[in-house]
């Protein structure tokens, strides 16, 4: 009968086949161990394959004469044909680079030099100590030089370096105060052209002087011309929807925007499906004022503007004015609804928030430059101070842009109600229940965290 080998590795002795492939805690226990016992199956322990070795070293006479040891205890299989031969088993270690190698090498390469050409002048002598540099020292291959990976070249990735500094690329001409972001292929915007070309009239041209002025601000590494599409590179933001008639979300919402990971929110694409089916299932009165098209919007706004409702159906008539419904810009198409505690205000004092509002999203100075100013008189006075206007007016959005409202509000991805609680806080109106329902139904993080765990 062979001899089975006692030894046992730092891990122990191996587990049955069973616990090995589900990763279970055997006991070892022959001949079946505890889970196998349980679900009444056959218990076998498969040897590890010999090649492993599980750090095993050869005895020393098989490793002298590299014999292939089959590592057997007390004798291996070399040393038990061979009588009186002793069969040790010496454990590798691993020696330290000593901290005088390098002199005793350079000492050594010296004194090889000096005994082959003793008379050679002293600039041969110096010249020729380079070259035992090119003979690999004994401990070099033996460093911990794997433990460090190879960096790339700067060449390699100085583009990339570049990309990576400037996500937001080339911005477009938004009005100063917001966050200058623009949208790639969002439906409707200014990115899409009648012949299928970009050519949106809010970028600025290409101009080659500022990407070779900057590419020499980086170093000499960029001095090689690197060509790059940028539709090959990986998104890694959402892009909001844009367009120049209209006006952008709010910069908050916008730079949440951009922190969110794309992978975990659902495409614009599906929710706006689900979105245009839960609106087309509405009654026809409730349609019509639940959300409204970019067109709708612009001929909803120009009419407001005008305070012409002629063009306008009854149903959203009753629905402006029953809301007060108020324009929030001079540059974009934009309605306001006053929040419930300014809805019953004089309308001076609404007029007043109302131009601070607009001036915010304008860009344009506030008519009042005092940080407060006092309306009325007696003791019953209001005071306003420079930010009341923007916190005094909800914003009613386009259709395209509740998408990007919802992914900045369930960026943390809570619930409906918090998400919705959310949108509220951010100052965003005509977001209702289902709308934010849908979103959190398609949210692939939130469906996989609801799925039950199946063991």
């Amino acid at each position: 009968m062979a001899r089975q080998s006692q030894w046992k590795g730092r891990r122990g002795k191996p587990r049955c086949d069973h616990c090995r492939l589900n990763n279970l805690k055997c006991d070892r226990i022959l001949p079946t161990c505890n889970h196998c016992s349980w679900a009444n199956r056959e218990c076998k322990y498969t040897p590890l394959p010999t090649p492993a070795h599980r750090g095993i070293p050869r005895c020393d006479r098989c490793r002298f004469h590299n014999l292939k040891c089959d590592r057997n205890l007390p004798v291996c299989n070399h040393c038990a044909g061979d009588e009186g031969v002793e069969c040790n088993y010496t454990p590798k270690k691993r020696h330290k680079v000593p901290s005088d190698h390098a002199a005793t090498v350079a000492a050594a390469a010296a004194a090889t030099i000096a005994t082959i050409a003793p008379a050679a002048p002293a600039s041969a002598t110096a010249s020729s100590s380079a070259v035992p540099k090119e003979r690999p020292a004994p401990y070099t291959a033996k460093t911990a030089s794997f433990l460090i990976s190879d960096m790339p070249n700067e060449e390699s990735y100085t583009t990339g370096n570049w990309i990576a500094e400037h996500p937001e690329g080339v911005k477009g001409k938004l009005p100063s105060g917001m966050y200058e972001i623009y949208s790639d292929g969002s439906p409707g915007s200014d990115d899409d052209s009648a012949d299928g070309v970009n050519t949106p009239k809010h970028r600025p041209p290409y101009d080659s002087s500022t990407w070779h002025s900057r590419a020499r601000s980086m170093g000499s590494s960029a001095s090689k011309s690197c060509t790059f599409d940028n539709k090959l590179l990986p998104g890694r933001h959402l892009d909001p929807w844009y367009h120049s008639t209209f006006a952008p979300l709010p910069r908050s919402i916008l730079q949440g925007i951009r922190t969110v990971n794309p992978i975990e929110m659902p495409t614009r694409p599906n929710y706006d499906e689900a979105l245009n089916k839960f609106l087309a299932e509405l009654p026809a009165e409730l349609r019509e004022i639940a959300a409204f098209t970019p067109e709708t919007y612009a001929d909803l706004t120009r009419a407001v503007v005008k305070g012409d409702f002629s063009t306008l159906t009854p149903r959203v008539t009753s629905w402006v004015q029953y809301h007060h419904v108020r324009p929030g810009s001079r540059k974009y198409h934009l309605l306001l609804l006053p929040r419930e505690a300014y809805f019953s205000i004089r309308g001076e004092k609404e007029e007043k928030l109302r131009n601070e509002f607009i001036a915010e999203v304008d860009g344009e100075i506030p008519t009042n430059k005092s940080s407060a100013t006092s309306l009325g008189h007696g003791p019953g006075q209001h005071v306003i101070n420079s930010h009341e206007g923007v916190s005094a007016f909800l914003r009613v959005p386009v259709s395209t842009q509740i998408y990007d409202i919802l992914v900045y509000a369930h960026k943390n991805h809570a619930s409906t109600t918090q998400t919705l609680a959310q949108v509220r806080q951010a100052g965003i109106a005509s977001v209702t229940w289902p709308m934010v329902e849908t979103f959190v139904r398609l949210c692939p993080l939130c469906s996989a965290r609801a799925k039950p765990i199946t063991l």
